[in-house]
């Protein structure tokens, strides 16, 4: 009997710890509204309850900002086959957020796990890992995925940004390419009045979707200065010759007439032969520059040319000038920066294509000899 009087104590502090429960689940669910906001639409009533707490527990750290050490922003990537856990501890571990267990708390309680995207995403210095989890659970913050292929002509940048989804048109890009603001100029030692043709970068760009086209000139012609400081440790032989200007020219027609990174330096030596003995260079990819778009072909580089588009006056045809053309004709990439300024040593004045289909040349010492590697 004495027992049974002991259930009845037993039963209060049961009842009084589960209202002090409740009172704190309430407590803590009132706090993490008011900084979190409400739970996501399908979290169930068990996952909310069951996050609360250590939502709450850490509510400072989720709100305390991380900062880059001297860095504006920094991009993050998420895989294709990337958990929401996995996510997490990768932000964890880039130090984008302090911790993965509160990340990803945030995430379920918010009903975002479900939303991450593969992708990358600019991520800027000063965000707590509220924001930061807010902005990779919508596919809207990915950056664009933009490639300048070696090669491309500013017309050709313009196109792909067009098909892209940048704040502004190839168009706009265009205008502001060809007349570009004095700064650029002096920045990155481009010949006063000309455009940024030659000087845009080839490669691959993560950009964040809100960049303008000042980011995004910005970005390219950086990408080219660090290119040619690469580059341009040691020029040899001939190259000593021309200004950085003229490399970049020279570059530019490298890039156009060959595929074949191999045999770049090679043309170089063609072409640094010529220009020594005064000789024309009489290269294709100039007078495909000065015809512009062509609409048989719907191409911006007609081929094949005919006698009339080689008799055809401009300032870039080299068949009827002498020297170099007055400006680059493409943006070049590394391998036909680095055969201008490190040519081969050659006796070589002439070069065309090989007759197997591969895209690669012969070349020759005698206008007689380039005659006899002509096609059947």
């Amino acid at each position: 009997m004495k027992e049974k009087k002991g259930i009845p104590g037993l039963l209060i502090q049961f009842l009084l710890a589960s209202a002090a429960l409740v009172a704190f689940l309430i407590y803590a669910n009132s706090a993490n509204t008011k900084v979190l906001g409400s739970p996501g639409e399908n979290v169930s009533l068990i996952n909310n309850l069951r996050y609360s707490i250590r939502l709450y527990t850490n509510l400072d750290e989720l709100q305390d900002p991380v900062i880059f050490q001297n860095e504006p922003e920094r991009k993050f990537t998420i895989g294709t086959n990337d958990s929401a856990t996995q996510v997490c501890e990768n932000l964890a571990a880039g130090s984008f957020v302090f911790s993965s267990g509160s990340a990803c708390d945030y995430l379920i309680y918010k009903g975002k796990d479900r939303f991450l995207s593969p992708g990358t995403y600019t991520i800027r210095s000063g965000l707590n890992t509220i924001q930061t989890m807010d902005l990779i659970s919508n596919n809207a913050n990915r950056d664009i995925q933009f490639t300048i292929f070696a090669g491309w002509r500013l017309e050709e940048i313009a196109a792909m940004i067009d098909q892209l989804g940048f704040t502004f048109s190839g168009e706009e890009f265009l205008e502001m390419a060809e007349n570009p603001p004095s700064e650029i100029y002096a920045a990155y030692m481009i010949p006063e009045g000309r455009s940024l043709e030659g000087y845009l970068a080839p490669g691959f760009y993560s950009l964040k979707p809100t960049i303008d086209i000042d980011g995004l000139i910005s970005e390219a012609t950086l990408g080219m200065q660090n290119l040619l400081y690469e580059v341009n440790t040691d020029r040899r032989y001939q190259s000593e010759t021309l200004s950085q200007d003229e490399i970049m020219i020279l570059a530019s027609i490298i890039q156009r007439e060959t595929l074949d990174e191999a045999e770049m330096p090679l043309i170089a030596s063609v072409f640094y032969n010529r220009l020594a003995i005064g000789m024309k260079l009489e290269t294709d990819p100039t007078v495909q520059y000065g015809i512009g778009f062509d609409a048989a072909s719907q191409s911006w580089w007609k081929t094949p040319l005919t006698f009339a588009d080689l008799e055809a006056y401009s300032d870039y045809n080299t068949y009827q000038n002498q020297g170099l053309p007055p400006g680059p004709i493409c943006n070049p990439g590394k391998a036909a920066i680095s055969a201008a300024t490190h040519p081969d040593q050659s006796d070589y004045f002439f070069f065309r294509a090989k007759c197997d289909g591969s895209l690669t040349h012969n070349f020759a010492k005698t206008y007689d000899e380039h005659l006899a590697n002509g096609c059947d």
